[in-house]
């Protein structure tokens, strides 16, 4: 069998004939590689120049990617005759089938428009450290794709969490603006504890740590307003407490930090002589 005539019958299948199809599927493919290339090239030059950053970026390549292999697998199918006039019957004649398909991806389409929200009001970028209130979850972003949000939290473990719901849940970005934190620490005391000495222990170990931050202007050093001030924060039923404000680069660094004085700050009141309650209650059994 010649080549004409083997041309001659995929015509039947393919509407321009075997070698046709052969030369309109490498050319697609070239093209779809050229196009994936160009857009990956364009987005890094963007980011390099600052005009988006790392979560645009990355979502935006993706979203243009979807497109043009959406693109390029219709101009492969059109190129196949069966498969053409299969495609076209079911456009025209399933209305039914279309309704169905657009309900059961209705949430896969809400989480594409929530990405794309998110990429272009940018309320968090890869690498900021977030905290989501309702569903009890904090850990940095790792990457957005059409679908979800990858978060790591500090176990390492990773949180994927639907476009949808970030968008609409209360989120707290903890490196939005800048990275600098102030941890609160409380200490709760007994009635019968000094809280004067209770307070100069606090505030020697806490100058002694090498995370501590000082954040004065030039006007407080010269005032001589003190870079670690407890306070008496509350009296309850068994105990005294007293809080502090300490300032850390990052969410990170303060972490570690009150770890490192609930430590050493227990060790020397134990040393000093301050005791740390726990609650205890007065039984009187009357006869």
């Amino acid at each position: 069998m010649s080549l004409d005539q083997i041309q001659e019958i995929s015509k039947e299948i393919f509407e321009q004939g075997i070698v046709g199809f052969a030369i309109a599927l490498v050319s697609i493919s070239i093209l779809t590689f050229i196009a994936i290339k160009v857009s990956k090239r364009f987005f890094a030059s963007l980011q390099k120049r600052n005009r988006i950053d790392e979560m645009t970026r990355r979502f935006s390549f993706r979203l243009l990617s979807v497109f043009i292999y959406t693109f390029a697998i219709f101009g492969i199918v059109t190129q196949i005759v069966p498969l053409r006039s299969t495609a076209l019957s079911l456009l025209a004649g399933s209305g039914i089938a279309v309704i169905f398909i657009g309900f059961a991806a209705q949430e896969a389409f809400s989480n594409i428009i929530a990405g794309f929200f998110i990429s272009f009001y940018r309320p968090f970028s890869v690498g900021d450290l977030v905290n989501l209130p309702g569903q009890n979850i904090t850990g940095r972003i790792e990457d957005i794709n059409l679908r979800h949000t990858v978060l790591r939290t500090f176990e390492n473990n990773r949180i994927i969490i639907p476009n949808a719901t970030m968008n609409k849940s209360v989120l707290e970005n903890k490196d939005s603006i800048e990275r600098k934190v102030c941890n609160f620490l409380i200490f709760s005391i007994s009635y019968d504890s000094d809280v004067d000495k209770a307070k100069a222990i606090i505030v020697e170990e806490a100058l002694a740590h090498s995370k501590l931050l000082d954040v004065r202007s030039v006007e407080d050093v010269e005032n001589q307003v003190p870079q670690v001030n407890p306070i008496l924060f509350a009296l309850n039923n068994s105990s005294v407490d007293i809080r502090v404000g300490l300032w850390t680069k990052d969410a990170m660094d303060g972490y570690f930090m009150l770890g490192d004085l609930r430590d050493s700050v227990k060790k020397r009141f134990d040393k000093e002589g301050i005791e740390i309650p726990y609650p205890y209650q007065n039984v009187i059994i009357k006869k």
